[in-house]
């Protein structure tokens, strides 16, 4: 069998939430062993930084806590986390476009990949935090707008709300349009300005579906993450919670890395027409 009829799943012209959830299982499924030690190896410094930042805002870490050291530990572990899922999605990407092609996979090859594009990655994810954060300040200064301006008012609860929807969907546009730029980042060898452009161009026409399927997503993951907190607290050990925890970040990591990594593949096959090995031919 040719790969030209194996990947035909892959090569309609058009952009379907229920296909891209459905391959992204297929191909996660058929390479659960490398892709899982991917996601645990990008999660953990996450997962590090996360308990770092937890224990700092609790006041357990023996330094004294200021809103200057918790802005900068804020701004740190954003860092770290938009880093090394990057980074994971750049690795994880190889592989799983290496899978669709019917091809082995390497993951030394797959850690050449991401590895050659890391100081491009560090550039996009310094500038989509520094985003996060302007958007998360003037969120801020909104909701404390309007807090002085609906004082002793009994609209000041709904405003609130108001303030914190529209905040939410300024971030929800944002990562809709620029969802697939990590892909276009590694596929394309563009630069962090260029592969944030490119995504824009993907994704437009198709960002509803985008959100939609990544607000779905979100609802999947909140649960089975509630679900997992409950299994594993009866434990009661650190240790036993954080290495459950990590298993599952990093099984939700590569999910979505995958996931990523097949909206890629479709939008580009729904906007240019183009099949599975000429996108791929970047990696021969």
């Amino acid at each position: 069998m040719t790969n030209a009829a194996t990947s035909a799943p892959f090569a309609e012209g058009d952009f379907r939430v229920g296909r891209v959830i459905n391959q992204s299982v297929s191909v996660l499924s058929r390479n659960f062993p490398a892709l899982f030690l991917i996601g645990v190896v990008a999660y953990l410094p996450i997962r590090l930084a996360a308990l770092g930042f937890t224990s700092l805002t609790r006041g357990t870490l023996p330094v004294s806590v200021t809103p200057l050291r918790t802005g900068i530990a804020a701004l740190l572990f954003v860092l770290t986390l938009l880093f090394f899922s990057m980074f994971s999605q750049a690795v994880i990407l190889h592989a799983a476009f290496q899978n669709m092609r019917h091809q082995p996979t390497n993951i030394v090859e797959s850690l050449k990949v991401g590895l050659r594009r890391i100081f491009f990655l560090l550039l996009l994810a310094i500038i989509l935090g520094i985003a996060a954060l302007l958007v998360a300040i003037a969120l801020s200064l909104a909701v404390g707008a309007v807090v002085v301006m609906f004082r002793s008012s009994a609209y000041t609860g709904v405003a609130t709300i108001v303030a914190v929807i529209l905040g939410l969907a300024v971030f929800a546009f944002f990562f809709t349009m620029w969802f697939v730029a990590v892909a276009a980042c590694v596929m394309e060898r563009r630069g962090p300005f260029g592969a944030m452009g490119r995504s824009q161009v993907l994704t437009k026409g198709h960002r509803w579906r985008i959100f939609g399927m990544m607000l779905l997503l979100f609802i999947a993951i909140s649960i089975i993450s509630v679900v997992v907190g409950l299994i594993l607290s009866p434990a009661g050990s650190m240790i036993v919670t954080f290495l459950g925890n990590l298993a599952w970040s990093a099984i939700w990591g590569a999910y979505f890395a995958t996931a990523v990594a097949v909206s890629y593949h479709d939008l580009r096959v729904a906007k240019e027409g183009i099949d599975i090995e000429q996108i791929a031919s970047v990696f021969d």
